[in-house]
């Protein structure tokens, strides 16, 4: 069955989390600069003349932690999307089930690969794949285009017959004819 909605959804996901990730990991790096760390702090009291230089320290410990935190999640959640694009063709439940934990976990940060994910996840557990038109019976193949050794047609449900059948087609009726002619010959 094609996946093709599915498969959109899920690589743009893919893509908005992997910028997402990018732009987390630049920043990590600010986060250690002991420089930009002085001028946040004295910008937030200067700012906010009530901000002690311990209270805007420990924010910007907590911020640098958040953004760190954010990373680490933001590359577990990350990892499970491709494992869950990669499995959409072979194995389409579990793909649907480890995209919704990836959306469900995505919606406190990052909501539109959450709504894209969910949405593509559901789509994976709810459409069922289309009957083949060809199927394993008995180490045959069946094919419901055969009636009785004939093709049929599939638009109009009429015989195609071979070369063979249709002189025995022909025979058969002229046959037919022949014999009623000969009966009703003498009816008149």
């Amino acid at each position: 069955m094609k996946r093709t909605t599915e498969r959109v959804l899920t690589w743009i996901g893919i893509a908005l989390q992997l910028i997402a990730v990018i732009i987390l990991a630049v920043f990590i790096p600010m986060f250690g600069n002991s420089e930009l760390k002085d001028t946040f702090i004295n910008q937030m009291m200067q700012e906010e003349a009530s901000v002690t230089y311990e209270d805007a320290n420990a924010f910007f410990s907590t911020l640098s932690g958040l953004v760190t935190a954010g990373l680490v999640i933001g590359i577990v959640i990350l990892i499970i999307a491709l494992i869950a694009a990669f499995l959409i063709g072979k194995k389409a439940k579990v793909a649907g089930v480890l995209l919704i934990i990836a959306g469900v976990i995505s919606l406190l940060g990052n909501w539109i690969n959450a709504v894209l994910w969910i949405v593509a996840g559901i789509m994976l557990l709810v459409r069922k794949p289309k009957a083949p038109i060809y199927s394993k019976d008995n180490d045959e193949d069946v094919n419901p285009y055969i009636k009785d050794g004939s093709q049929v047609k599939e638009h109009n449900n009429s015989f195609v017959l071979s070369e063979e059948q249709k002189e025995n087609e022909k025979e058969a009726i002229k046959d037919e004819y022949t014999k009623s002619d000969e009966e009703n010959k003498y009816k008149y």
